[in-house]
């Protein structure tokens, strides 16, 4: 339940943002002949792994509800994290689905800084596991915290830790922003590089 616990919001996490990498080039159509809100594309990928997340964690409450003999209050907390992803994962898709009709090889840039970015989040092993001279650098991911607060919500019985999610929320609107402008900026000339 622990490992699942995390790689439920990773795995929505990291399919969206594999999938946004070759979204627009996916749909050279839309982008050239048909006045069409391009940017829906990449929040499309977003949406749909979230739908394959929720799917995934009603397996993942059934297991809580067996082992625990019941399901936690605090699950109320959940659409507060859930959202907090949704910012995060959107602003990055995106940034990568913008890049990636300038760029074409970065969906194999993403495969390899995805790997890496999964260790860099304790998905497999638990915060507490690193020396706490180095804690620090987690709270740097905001995926840290989100996978964190999973557990605490669903397995813990716990409301989120306010100031880690204050943070990582913080980041992951300034993300989504930032990634919604540089979509904005740069369509303009997706049909020119097509």
């Amino acid at each position: 339940l622990y490992l699942m616990a995390g790689l439920l919001p990773w795995g929505a996490f990291a399919e969206a943002l594999a999938r946004s990498s070759t979204v627009i080039l996916e749909h050279p159509n839309l982008v050239k002949r048909v006045v069409f809100p391009l940017q829906i594309l990449p929040l499309v990928t977003v949406l749909s792994a979230l739908v394959t997340e929720a799917i995934a964690f009603i397996i993942l409450l059934v297991g809580v509800l067996i082992y625990n003999h019941g399901l936690p209050s605090s699950l109320i907390y959940l659409p507060l994290i859930i959202t907090s992803q949704i910012l995060l994962t959107a602003g990055i898709s995106w940034f990568v689905g913008s890049l990636s009709v300038y760029i074409r090889d970065i969906r194999h840039l993403m495969a390899l800084g995805l790997s890496a970015w999964m260790y860099g989040t304790p998905i497999v092993y638990p915060a507490t596991a690193l020396p706490e001279k180095i804690q620090f650098i987690l709270w740097l991911n905001p995926m840290a915290g989100i996978v964190m607060d999973y557990r605490r919500v669903v397995l813990e019985g716990m409301a989120p830790d306010w100031q880690h999610y204050g943070v990582y929320t913080a980041v992951a609107l300034v993300v989504c922003v930032i990634g919604f402008n540089f979509f904005e900026g740069t369509k303009k000339s997706f049909a020119d590089v097509m």
